[in-house]
């Protein structure tokens, strides 16, 4: 009798401890939204909601993970584009941010006064003037030449003759140069702006630049 007992509370401490030592076949309850927005619950969530998102609950109902609903390639393909274009604004502005750097530099080393700025823009201005200058020489040359090359087409015309082809190329040749010129011109006449545009801004940057140099000067001898 007293060894029956004895096996048989063996028998229930090895039952207990393997109760306890059993883990818990609970998996957890999964939630997700169909197309029409109804919520559904499973022990699997279908495959066709596994790109889409989906939640995993406990026995009390707690959200235990989400995952996130994945994106098609469509939107991976815009998400690309977008972030392209952030990088090249990026770039843009790194560019610029560095040019900006490089120019104050050259304005604080280059020049002492605004004087020195002006001298610069009138040199570089009188320059442009003098090639506009030549190119309108060259124009007027050009059009006396072409004008005397049709009346000497128009003449032997006249006369019932055919023109000389070289004649007819030289029209074509000369009416290129005044073409050329002429874009010269207008090229150099924009430039001639944009010099005096970027003037002004140099000078307020110039200003702005040598009383910051000033203030950090008096700052240090405050010191």
């Amino acid at each position: 009798m007293h060894i029956f007992k004895t096996q048989l509370k063996q028998l229930l401490s090895a039952i207990i401890v393997s109760l306890l030592l059993t883990p818990c076949t609970y998996a957890g309850l999964n939630k997700w939204v169909d197309e029409k927005g109804q919520v559904h619950y499973g022990d699997r969530v279908p495959s066709q909601y596994l790109r889409k998102e989906h939640s995993l609950l406990n026995e009390q109902g707690v959200t235990l993970r989400t995952s996130k609903a994945q994106k098609s390639e469509k939107e991976l393909s815009e998400d690309q584009k977008k972030n392209k274009l952030k990088a090249a604004e990026n770039k843009k502005r790194l560019i610029a941010s560095r040019k900006k750097a490089l120019r104050d530099r050259v304005l604080l080393d280059t020049f002492t006064t605004e004087s020195d700025l002006t001298l610069a823009r009138d040199a570089r201005l009188d320059a442009i003037d003098s090639q506009i200058s030549l190119a309108e020489t060259l124009i007027k040359n050009d059009e006396i030449k072409l004008s005397n090359v049709k009346s000497r087409i128009e003449s032997i015309q006249k006369s019932g003759r055919d023109a000389p082809e070289n004649l007819h190329k030289e029209v074509i040749s000369v009416g290129r140069q005044l073409e050329n010129n002429y874009a010269f011109i207008e090229d150099k006449t924009n430039e001639r702006t944009e010099i005096l545009k970027a003037f002004k801004q140099d000078v307020i940057r110039f200003r702005q630049l040598h009383k910051e140099k000033q203030e950090a000067r008096k700052k240090q001898q405050l010191e």
